[in-house]
């Protein structure tokens, strides 16, 4: 995992050391690790710059740990490992919508978590299967503008569309090597502008879609 904030610090999961390396300058100047002791497998990462907080996925803790970015130390831990509704099993991937609720891709109960901005669980959507709106291997999520979620599935090669209530709403993508065709895909990020970005692991490229926004009815 990777995230940045607006002043060129840079945050970089290292999963095979459970440390997160941070970086200034745009990544340029090397400053320190952060989590000895305290992670046992990062691996994605979500940055609230308003609240000053790092949100850090501990897949094998089943656990999201919170640092302060100010001084770089422990803050909270979110999170169990199960298969309760508010338990998590062997959790990957993570994202901030506009209003501050936090999606978790629970990779082995097969579903989204929905957390509120203080690390609550809410909700979550998805199930294990092989038809829309189930899910085999999921990874990034991403949300838009219009609080849309996007959850990559790497063995369906393709971007699945849901609204807030967990509803599907658009897939795209199939197997293949051409435009809009992944291979393994396994990340997701939207940019400020509802510029999609995906990582096309095993074709090895990052695709680049963009949001139209909602249509008048």
């Amino acid at each position: 995992g990777i995230t940045a904030d607006g002043k060129g610090r840079v945050y970089v999961s290292d999963s095979a050391t459970g440390l997160v390396h941070v970086l200034d300058s745009f990544g340029k100047k090397y400053l320190r690790s952060i989590g000895k002791g305290e992670l046992m497998r990062p691996t994605g990462l979500a940055l609230r710059p308003e609240s000053a907080e790092l949100l850090v996925v501990d897949t094998l803790a089943s656990e999201i740990v919170v640092f302060d970015t100010r001084d770089l130390t422990l803050k909270k831990r979110a999170g169990r490992k199960g298969e309760q509704r508010d338990a998590l099993h062997y959790p990957t991937h993570i994202a901030l919508a506009p209003d501050g609720e936090v999606y978790v891709t629970d990779a082995m109960n097969f579903r989204i978590q929905i957390l509120s901005s203080d690390l609550v669980f809410q909700d979550f959507f998805g199930d294990a299967g092989d038809g829309p709106g189930s899910f085999s291997r999921p990874k990034g999520v991403a949300v838009d503008s219009d609080h849309n979620i996007y959850v990559v599935d790497a063995l369906f090669d393709n971007v699945q569309i849901f609204n807030r209530d967990g509803e599907l709403l658009l897939v795209f993508g199939t197997a293949g090597h051409a435009a809009g065709e992944f291979w393994l895909p396994n990340d997701i990020f939207i940019d400020s502008n509802d510029r999609i970005y995906v990582s096309d692991s095993y074709n090895s490229r990052v695709q680049v879609f963009q949001y139209g926004g909602r249509t008048s009815q």
